[in-house]
């Protein structure tokens, strides 16, 4: 359970780092431009905690823990990249297929990015639980 715990830990703040990164600084202008008045001036700050509190923990038990069970870092990679996917492309096709004026460009960018991204957050949740677990 403790290795579970660092996993968790590893896998949510680097997820929160790095998508703070790319939210707050590099595509920030990028959405902006995509979806303009819909985006709010400053973000739910509590809706986006729970995200990232689930999501988090989602990437543990889908895509961290089975490539600690098989000792393979890609496994963990390779399922969360999976995972990150198939979330971002819920939202992403959904709202394509749902509203009016949403840009297929948006969402072919947010899929890329969740893929990669939950990618990433599974590796450091890896590495942290073999590194301190």
């Amino acid at each position: 359970m403790k290795t579970l715990g660092i996993a968790y830990a590893g896998t949510l703040i680097s997820f929160l780092l790095v998508d703070a990164l790319w939210l707050g600084l590099v595509a920030r202008s990028f959405y902006q431009r995509q979806i303009g008045d819909l985006m709010l001036p400053n973000p739910y700050l509590g809706v986006a905690a729970v995200f990232y509190v689930f999501f988090a923990a989602a990437i543990v038990v889908l895509a961290v823990r089975p490539g600690l069970e098989a000792s393979s870092l890609w496994t963990a990679v390779g399922f969360g990249a999976v995972l990150g996917l198939a979330a971002y492309g819920t939202y992403d096709m959904t709202n394509l297929s749902t509203l009016k004026g949403w840009p297929v460009s948006l969402s072919v960018v947010d899929m890329v990015w969740g893929t990669v991204l939950t990618g990433l957050a599974s590796a450091c949740g890896y590495a942290a639980a073999r590194l301190f677990g």
